[in-house]
């Protein structure tokens, strides 16, 4: 394990944080602790999207797996984020274009739409309430940035056919979102934005109906490989398995040194407001869109079902979460809406992404029988539910998606694991000033 127990440093009894997303939940789902040995076809380490994906698809095609979750469902990430389920990945097409050729970049576009179909189908087959609502407006902050951003909307529509998008200028963009501090902007139909909390215990509820043994409270410490491999748990026990997913992206410490070394955690934070009054952002309210903006650490804001808006924005890259959160991201939130300089915060939370060193995902085969995808570096929420169903297909003998994200390059960071955390923190802030002059 690591120094520092990223399962604990920041959340020391291992619940769900105090977040709006909690508050809203009508009643926690919460399962048992493994309390004996296990034998099993499949063992998946981590109950957020990838994990309880990849075991719902397997239990669906008739495996037996087991889910265990260090902590609870939806600890991780999965039950922290902004909701934004997005088009694309985290590079935009063209610079996958120029770096992969255009028939690499159709196949990236193709698995980031299949991404957004495998989220919205698995809301409708298993009538998960989680608030989806459609529409993510992605917005620039300078007069270049709009061009480049109208440009790829153009390429979208001429070399793509996607037609779900639609150029907003900054007048337009204003009128839909109560803020000037934009240059410009894009509407994505096809994108949308949901409640992450409730659809990962939607996820977890589903799963559960189809026999995956769920167990919370299990937090893997060794996995010894071979034909059939071993897994140590920290209560004593063992778990003895054909096959492993590893999923435990930003949470995984130490537990396989392959991953680690191309997968870093970094700290997010966000915020959500009282219910809004007093004519506050009502055209931004009604529209319910999400916005994201271009910088290299986002804003990302969207209005709750409660008319409150849930407002993300700020890194830090240390292993412990800021002590005042509602300050840091307060900040944040007023240089977009000043008129809620008053406003009162009502939930401040924060979650440990991970990012790889070029921010295109990480899916890898530790050993013939182990399988991992992580490192969404912030556009994850609807490529990590795709990304179980990539792996369930490996496992069933259909190698063709997962071969393609496994031949992602994706480098070690430098230096050994004393050294790499410095380095990102270095590479990271560079970034952060860049914004600042943008």
């Amino acid at each position: 394990m690591s120094k520092i127990d990223l399962l604990k440093v920041n959340d020391p009894n291992g619940e769900l944080p105090n977040s709006y997303y909690k508050y809203s939940l009508k009643k926690e789902i919460k399962y048992s602790t493994l309390g004996k040995n296990y034998k099993t076809q499949i063992c998946i380490i981590g109950a957020g999207f990838t994990g309880l994906s990849a075991g719902l698809c397997l239990a669906e095609s008739g495996f037996e797996v087991i889910i265990l979750e260090a902590n609870k469902v939806g600890f991780g990430a999965s039950g922290r984020n902004g909701g934004q389920v997005g088009s694309g990945q985290r590079w935009n097409q063209e610079k996958i274009e120029k770096h992969f050729g255009f028939n690499k970049a159709k196949k990236f576009w193709e698995i980031s739409q299949d991404a957004k179909k495998e989220v919205k189908s698995r809301i409708k087959l298993h009538n998960i309430d989680c608030d989806f609502s459609p529409g993510i407006i992605n917005t620039t902050i300078n007069k270049n940035d709009t061009n480049n951003l109208f440009d790829e909307v153009n390429s979208l529509k001429r070399k793509y056919q996607y037609t779900k998008i639609q150029k907003l200028s900054s007048s337009e963009l204003s009128k839909i979102i109560d803020t000037e501090i934009y240059d410009g902007g894009c509407l994505d139909l096809g994108a949308g934005h949901f409640n992450p909390l409730k659809f990962v215990q939607g996820l977890g509820d589903a799963a559960k109906k189809n026999n995956v043994q769920i167990f919370e409270n299990c937090c893997v410490e060794r996995i010894d490989y071979g034909n059939k491999n071993t897994l140590v748990l920290s209560n004593g026990y063992i778990v003895i398995s054909d096959y492993i997913v590893i999923a435990c992206n930003g949470y995984l410490g130490n537990l396989e040194p392959h991953i680690s070394s191309r997968v870093m955690p970094i700290n997010n934070f966000i915020l959500t407001t009282e219910v809004l009054k007093n004519n506050l952002l009502n055209s931004f309210l009604k529209n319910n869109y999400a916005v994201a903006d271009n910088k290299f650490v986002p804003n990302y804001f969207r209005p709750s079902p409660d008319k409150r808006l849930i407002f993300g924005g700020g890194e830090n890259y240390t292993y412990r979460f800021p002590k005042d959160i509602k300050r840091l991201v307060r900040k944040k939130m007023i240089k977009v809406y000043p008129q809620l300089k008053n406003t009162k915060i009502d939930f401040a939370w924060g979650g440990t992404l991970a990012v790889t060193r070029n921010r295109l995902p990480y899916f890898a085969k530790i050993q013939p029988n182990v399988f991992s995808a992580s490192g969404y570096s912030g556009h994850g929420v609807a490529l990590s539910v795709l990304a179980g169903r990539i792996i369930a297909e490996l496992i069933k003998g259909d190698s063709k998606r997962f071969d393609f994200m496994n031949n992602i390059p994706i480098k070690p960071f430098p230096g050994n694991s004393n050294f790499q955390w410095p380095l990102l923190v270095l590479g990271m802030l560079w970034y952060s000033l860049r914004d600042r002059f943008k």
